[in-house]
């Protein structure tokens, strides 16, 4: 290379690239040190160095893949929506539809020309918000359903069965979103019964006896496509919110299963959503939880950026930040740090004084 060519590399560029060759003369030093004190141990070097070689390479291609793939999600996605309605049918099922992600997700796909059964345990939420959508769609598109999950009865699912029967050949979309969270974040023992119970019920019955409900009409059309709101707190055991974690991992494996039982067999897609924090009544027990930030997005913002990565991927956060946050705690937060990490984070963000006397 010429002097001119040498001058055109930018002082910053050229020193870390000096820094870098640096290094592997040091590194080559010390590996012919190695081999000149026994020429056996040149070929544990190569095979470490082997071994060097693939790890890097397999990290550079995965670092590509992510980036790659969090463009395609979240940016491409926006720029170019999927017909939902003519790829799945024109009906869509909401759980919990009368708050928070679900109203949104409800919006979202009333705005895109989808008719609607809202599912709500609370009459009164039902009706207003069929009023609210009733300014995009038809009174005739927006259907109520009033269900109960804490209630989980047999009777409760055979019910629901029996409401959705005129819609079933119709649903195309299957949004189980209803699901509840502790009122604090706080030690297993200090969680009263009834909230424990409702985490079973709802975040964990509710997902499956809705999806027995609606899945035979999927499978007679042989297309369909499940939603499944997990968490990213199902990516590791997190200390305070335990049970709450455990249900979520839970809808992640299920819907994974769910996924192989019936997607090329029958044309049914499964996607599973880990987000982080979002501001809704969920994470009232955080003060700052409440306020929408960079990382902690409204409602609304994740529902638009959710519904688009529809079709895209199978398995997502649903918001490009909460995407970050994924990457950046598989890959620098070690398994035995994250429950340590996780308990002092809840600690300091709970501002519900609920919080229980350590002993």
């Amino acid at each position: 290379m010429s002097i001119e060519k040498v001058n055109e590399v930018p002082f910053s560029v050229r020193k870390k690239r000096s820094k870098l060759g640096q290094y592997w003369a040091t590194m080559g030093f010390i590996f012919q040190i190695i081999r000149d004190i026994d020429p056996k141990l040149r070929y544990m070097i190569d095979t470490f160095t082997l071994f060097g070689l693939i790890w890097t390479t397999k990290t550079l291609f995965s670092l590509v893949g992510s980036s790659l793939t969090g463009f395609r999600v979240f940016i491409w996605s926006r720029l170019w929506s999927l017909n939902l309605r003519k790829k799945y049918g024109e009906w869509v099922v909401i759980t919990g539809a009368t708050d928070g992600i679900g109203l949104e997700y409800a919006r979202e796909f009333a705005n895109r020309g989808h008719s609607l059964i809202l599912v709500g345990r609370n009459e009164n939420k039902l009706e207003n918000v069929k009023r609210q959508l009733t300014t995009i769609l038809s009174s005739n598109k927006v259907v109520t359903l009033k269900a109960d999950f804490d209630d989980s009865s047999p009777e409760l699912f055979e019910r629901i069965s029996k409401e959705l029967q005129p819609y079933e050949k119709n649903i195309g979309i299957l949004v189980n979103n209803a699901g509840v969270m502790f009122e604090s974040p706080n030690r297993f023992m200090d969680q009263t019964d009834e909230a424990v119970m409702s985490h079973v019920k709802v975040n964990i019955v509710g997902v499956l006896m809705m999806t027995r409900a609606v899945l035979p009409g999927m499978i007679s059309r042989r297309r369909g496509l499940v939603i499944n709101i997990s968490s990213i707190a199902g990516f590791e055991p997190l200390p305070l919110m335990g049970v709450y974690s455990a249900s979520k991992k839970f809808v992640e494996f299920f819907s994974r299963t769910l996924e192989y039982e019936y997607g090329r067999s029958h044309n049914i897609d499964v996607q599973t959503i880990v987000p982080s924090y979002i501001s809704t009544k969920m994470t009232k027990w955080s003060s700052i939880l409440q306020k929408p930030s960079f990382m902690t997005p409204d409602a609304k913002s994740f529902a638009k950026s959710a519904v688009a990565t529809i079709g895209r991927t199978k398995f997502t956060t649903g918001y490009w930040t909460h995407g970050i946050q994924w990457f950046a705690q598989e890959w620098f937060v070690p398994t035995w740090f994250y429950p340590f990490l996780s308990w002092n984070y809840l600690r300091g963000i709970d501002s519900s004084g609920l919080r229980a006397k350590d002993s």
